[in-house]
């Protein structure tokens, strides 16, 4: 099945919702409970507050919640995938968005939680959770069936 191309006429028509077997496609959608009860509005709420709650200027708000389009909001370390891209806003300098990076790998030490990224250009470096504010971006299954949610919530 060609999600992607679904996702593209469902934008367009979202009486097409009605034909998408959502049970179908939640099981091509990897441990899928992060998306219990949510809608693109639910996770685009979620994006919103956690970037508010670094108090950036309005300027930056906006361009962070635009940029965000298409990902989640990361708040528990069990929520975060392998091999999907992440971005990040540290908590120590929020005024810029980092990353773009593939997750490899998850640890945990007695310095905390912390998670290794490999970049586009074959570049590693570690990320502490606890530091940032982290988004990992959204499958197109996984756009599907939020797309879906909205649609049954408001017909």
């Amino acid at each position: 099945m060609d999600y992607k191309k679904i996702l593209e006429e469902a934008r367009e028509d979202p009486s097409l919702f009605s034909t998408i077997n959502v049970d179908e496609l939640l099981t091509k959608v990897e441990n899928a409970s992060y998306l219990e009860n949510k809608t693109i509005s639910t996770i685009s709420r979620e994006i919103y507050d956690a970037i508010i709650e670094l108090n950036p200027t309005e300027e930056l708000l906006e361009k962070f919640c635009n940029r965000l389009t298409g990902y989640r909001h990361v708040d528990k370390i069990c929520d975060l995938l392998l091999g999907r891209i992440v971005v990040w806003i540290k908590r120590s300098d929020p005024t810029q968005l980092k990353g773009n990076s593939f997750v490899v790998r998850i640890d945990i030490d007695n310095n905390g939680v912390s998670f290794l990224c490999m970049s586009h250009n074959n570049r590693f470096y570690r990320v502490k959770f606890d530091d940032c504010v982290v988004f990992q971006k959204l499958t197109t299954e996984e756009q599907l069936v939020l797309m879906s949610g909205e649609y049954v919530q408001h017909g």
